[in-house]
């Protein structure tokens, strides 16, 4: 599959094009079991309660493949650095305006559930903090700039996460 780079709109736009492509993040899913069985630090959650962390993460996939499919439909990519076609507002990104991102997250507080240890839980957080205080803000700058009064209207009554 060839990627196409969106065109450069200007200072802001390319800083956030020069970026990691956030779906390298999912090396976290892979690190997070392997930091619970090398530095299994405490246990936060015992069996029979784990089990629900299988709930969770039913939940994020879920979603992630419902704001996918969401944004295949109005034909708008989903890979990171293109530039949106569509501002989606109803579906999955009616709750949030970071579906995708919020499985992420949902997903590795589910396998943190499901391990139990204290270290595991360290990795929702981290992707939460590197979404919300770095990715996130590039991206609604560009979705400004992008729908104007249609994305700020969107953002006034969608908040963020949830």
């Amino acid at each position: 599959m060839t990627r196409t780079t969106a065109p450069d709109l200007g200072t802001e736009d390319s800083r956030a094009r020069r970026r990691v492509d956030p779906s390298y993040f999912n090396l976290l899913i892979v690190l997070s079991p392997v930091m619970h069985l090398v530095l299994p630090i405490g246990i936060a959650v015992r069996p029979p309660f784990t089990y629900l962390g299988l709930a969770v993460v039913a939940a994020a996939i879920a979603l992630n493949v419902s704001a996918v499919r969401h944004l295949r439909r109005k034909l708008t990519p989903v890979a990171f650095g293109e530039t949106p076609r569509a501002l989606a507002t109803d579906g999955p990104y009616r709750m949030s305006r970071n579906p995708i991102y919020l499985s992420g997250v949902v997903l590795l507080l589910g396998i943190a559930v499901f391990l139990g240890s204290l270290v595991t839980f360290a990795f929702p957080l981290i992707l939460f903090l590197l979404l919300d205080r770095i990715y996130i803000p590039d991206e609604e700058v560009l979705l400004e700039r992008r729908f104007g009064a249609d994305w700020l209207s969107y953002r006034s009554a969608v908040r963020r996460w949830l």
